[in-house]
């Protein structure tokens, strides 16, 4: 796949409309190309900011009314509307070109400045239902070993991620793979509870140590935290207090 290709692709991959054989492929571009990568994290700060910093007007009802007035008139008198086009009143054209203009404004003030935060939940959904739902996709390696798994994720990632072993607590390591979430690389530890499969990302944090949150994105849990060091994300169909139990437990093993 080259940059062309991939770029008419990136839309549909944030909107999770490609298939997962597309969406793997993508996802091996993105890791190595680091413009497209860029490319990538532009639309979706584009995407957040229109979504969450775009200020909303309702129209007022004077505006409803002639609106309505009008198209009654155009739909009573549609024969002569066909030979000659009633034009919209000046003060209505200028209404809409307010309308815009202020809407374009607030998208281009807040472009750059979004911090995309709260893409980051639906990012972390889409790449572990990728996972859970692919065999191929859900272990770069294999295996209970942090010994094993640790150097792995340590020879492709630019930090040290924390792999620990949690079995005895009921939580028995599958494997980890790479990853890609927020516009960068991170590690994705795979952990099992009976047939429940948690993913835990892992990047370095650029935060202070944190409070647990926890929220839930379409039927899966999700459990966010801090160390200061690093920023975890758990996401399993758990139930709650089951992930919360794991998120304990990873954090009561300490540094490994």
């Amino acid at each position: 796949m080259n940059c062309a290709e991939a770029r008419t692709l990136l839309d549909a991959y944030m909107d999770g409309e490609l298939s997962i054989e597309g969406g793997l492929e993508l996802e091996r571009h993105l890791k190595e190309c680091p413009s497209c990568q860029a490319e990538l994290a532009s639309r979706r700060a584009l995407g957040a900011g229109l979504r969450e910093k775009l200020d909303y007007h309702r129209a007022p009802l004077s505006l409803h009314r002639a609106l309505r007035n009008e198209l009654g008139r155009a739909d009573a008198s549609s024969a002569a509307v066909a030979s000659a086009v009633r034009p919209m009143p000046a003060w209505m054209r200028m209404a809409a070109s307010l309308i815009l203009v202020a809407g374009l404004s607030s998208a281009l003030t807040y472009y750059g400045t979004s911090s995309g935060g709260d893409v980051i939940p639906d990012e972390v959904f889409a790449s572990h239902v990728r996972g859970v739902q692919s065999e191929n996709r859900l272990v770069d390696v294999v295996s209970s070993d942090r010994h094993t798994v640790k150097p792995w994720l340590d020879a492709k990632l630019d930090f040290a991620a924390p792999v620990k072993d949690l079995a005895k607590d009921g939580f028995p390591l599958v494997g980890g793979r790479v990853d890609y979430i927020d516009g960068h690389t991170v590690a994705a530890l795979i952990y099992q509870s009976r047939k429940h499969i948690i993913t835990l990302f892992v990047w370095p944090s650029d935060r202070p140590a944190g409070a647990v949150v926890t929220s839930m994105r379409r039927g899966d849990n999700i459990v966010q935290w801090s160390d200061g060091a690093m920023t975890y994300w758990a996401i399993s169909d758990l139930a709650a207090p089951e992930l919360a139990e794991f998120s304990e437990r990873f954090q009561a093993a300490g540094p490994m």
